[in-house]
């Protein structure tokens, strides 16, 4: 299959294997802190010492955490706070951990059941849908023009639903394009033309398929589908309860609850020495796992529309072929590995891929080039070949950060909109912000002296003086411009994460303080970028790319950037750079405006 591409079935295994095995030992956290709150313990964490660090984001939930000297204390990771470096742990025996005592995080074993996947006949599936989305160069169903109810779509947004039609498309959505609204326009579109269709939608996170089931539901209630819409199904066990409020149709009954309930069998998995203990353990799990199947399968068979995640996908994939998906509808597609698009396309007939190959990628652990070549590849790679939308007009950013974005990442090809552009209403949201009377440049770059350093208090890397600047930043524009909450202060070192946080806690603790890879998805509309050190080899090669863009494009008014000359050497920032200096810093402008003592 795709042997031209490198890849082959025994590869793909080969890499997921070797990926796994360092997935199976477990990641350390240091334990900040430990209270009680109800039957819950809430941790707060940060990663410890290991040679590849695994980010306290939501991918740890529904994982194992043990804990004491011989790891005989533990449970199950039911929520992360990202915000506050928090878990909500469901113990299952022993007491909470001390302040200092290292906790070791097991990850879901989402590679073991892809590689049972590629071990058996669905890789066969696999390799006939790639070698189908090659030949089937036409269209394998009629292409119609849309009816009234969808005349708000832009005409990128149109072609990406009319695409459809063939074997396998992709929808490239950049930062503020509507590609959610978009994917909820394909949804509808396909369930009102074919009677009997019926869409699989995965996404490579929670987040990412709560927002595309519920845009569908938005949809189908736009165009007075409230029938289709009672036919949508959520299946899992960790979705945003809050988000489903008022949508209670998208709920199967009872399934979150014996999701639940497995998740925490599963976590309380005894040490295999004590051989007894284990046998039964395996025989309750053996048991819930059928009874759970039996609900998932049949929700599955009787549902228009079934969100999941990819890892709920692939554990349950026989629960999700009887009958087979017409339609598979797959969000975020660039953070899914590519062995697992693959079989994403494998469950259905026809297969739609969405997002945007210039924001965040998977994550790979190995060092070795050959896995991470085989993992990291993305759908968009895979599937380069078949019909792509790529949509480029966004109503998100304001003109300026949008053509800095554009031109930087999108080869100039992203656009505001025409519409956002005329409403009044829009602009004045993203009006600009002026010091001492001069308007503040829209991409603001403001120079720093320090270099980074590390910082053995902070364990990794900070830079003392882009913090003061922001927060001199903040002192000018928290408040009298921009509410508190609609600002996103990001850097991709969890260090100066930790240093800002303390720095502005006291007068500005209302900001949000993020790494760049927990906002993605989101906007705010004030940014106040840090990259610290940009020259390092942290940001070396697309990656880097992706980490500026995701960080810029979320802005929808401002974007304040402390930087260091060094700073510009990586190419990306040195383009900005070039093109803010050429907007912005001639004679009389105000190029730097915030000072700090």
């Amino acid at each position: 299959m795709g042997e031209e591409m490198g890849i082959t079935r025994t590869g793909i295994i080969e890499a997921l294997t070797r990926e796994r095995a360092l997935t199976l030992q477990g990641a350390p956290f240091t334990v900040n802190s430990a209270e009680w709150a109800d039957e819950f313990i809430v941790l707060s964490m940060k990663p410890g010492a290991a040679r590849k660090k695994v980010p306290l984001d939501e991918g740890l939930e529904g994982g194992r955490i043990r804990w004491g000297r011989e790891l005989e204390f533990g449970g199950i990771i039911k929520l992360v706070d990202v915000d506050n470096d928090r878990v909500v742990v469901q113990p299952l025996e022993g007491a909470a951990p001390k302040e200092g005592e290292t906790a070791w995080v097991f990850l879901n074993d989402f590679l073991g059941p892809l590689i049972e996947m590629w071990q058996g006949p669905m890789a066969d599936r696999a390799a006939k849908a790639l070698k189908q989305s090659k030949l089937d160069v036409d269209p394998i169903q009629e292409i119609r023009p849309l009816p009234p109810d969808f005349a708000n779509l832009r005409k990128r947004q149109i072609e990406a639903v009319q695409n459809t039609a063939y074997r396998c498309s992709i929808v490239i959505g950049p930062p503020g394009t509507g590609k959610s609204y978009t994917i909820g326009a394909i949804a509808a579109y396909l369930l009102r033309r074919f009677p009997k269709a019926r869409i699989l939608v995965v996404g490579p996170t929670n987040v990412a398929v709560d927002t595309a089931i519920l845009s569908i539901d938005d949809w189908l209630q736009r165009i007075g589908r409230h029938d289709l819409a009672a036919q949508m199904k959520r299946i899992g066990a960790h979705f945003d309860p809050r988000k489903y409020v008022d949508r209670p149709h998208l709920l199967a009954p009872g399934i979150a609850e014996k999701v639940n309930e497995y998740l925490v069998l599963e976590a309380s998995e005894p040490p295999k020495a004590k051989i007894a203990d284990y046998v039964k353990w395996k025989g309750r799990m053996d048991a819930a796992r059928q009874n759970l199947s039996a609900d998932i399968e049949t929700t599955a068979a009787s549902a228009r529309v079934v969100g999941v995640t990819v890892a709920t996908a692939v554990r349950w994939h026989h629960c999700l072929q009887n009958p087979r998906f017409p339609f598979v509808l797959c969000d975020e597609a660039s953070q899914v590995l590519g062995p697992a698009a693959m079989m994403m396309a494998a469950l259905g007939a026809q297969t739609i891929f969405a997002g945007d190959p210039q924001q965040l990628s998977p994550i790979a652990r190995s060092d070795s080039a050959a896995v991470r070549g085989a993992l990291t590849r993305t759908a968009f790679d895979v599937f380069a070949h078949v019909k792509t939308a790529r949509l480029n007009e966004q109503s998100r950013m304001a003109q300026a950060i949008c053509h800095i974005v554009g031109t930087t990442f999108y080869g100039g090809d992203l656009l505001v909109c025409k519409k956002a552009s005329r409403d009044e209403g829009w602009r004045a949201s993203r009006s600009p912000f002026f010091v001492n009377g001069r308007e503040v440049p829209r991409v603001c770059f403001d120079p720093v002296h320090e270099e980074a350093t590390f910082s053995a208090k902070y364990g990794g890397f900070i830079r003392f003086e882009s913090a003061k600047l922001v927060l001199a930043a903040l002192d000018e524009l928290a408040g009298s411009y921009v509410d508190a909450k609609d600002i996103v202060v990001l850097t991709p070192y969890r260090a100066q994460v930790a240093l800002l946080r303390s720095m502005l806690r006291r007068d500005h603790g209302q900001v949000n303080v993020s790494t760049v890879h927990r906002a993605q998805g989101s906007e705010r509309t004030l940014v106040i970028f840090d990259p610290v050190d940009a020259s390092s080899t942290f940001f070396n090669g697309t990656e880097g790319d992706r980490i500026i863009n995701v960080a810029i494009s979320r802005a929808k008014a401002h974007v304040v950037i402390p930087y260091h000359a060094n700073d510009l050497k990586k190419p990306a920032m040195k383009q900005m750079h070039g093109i803010a200096a050429k907007l912005w810093q001639t004679a009389g402008n105000y190029a730097e405006p915030f000072t700090f003592r």
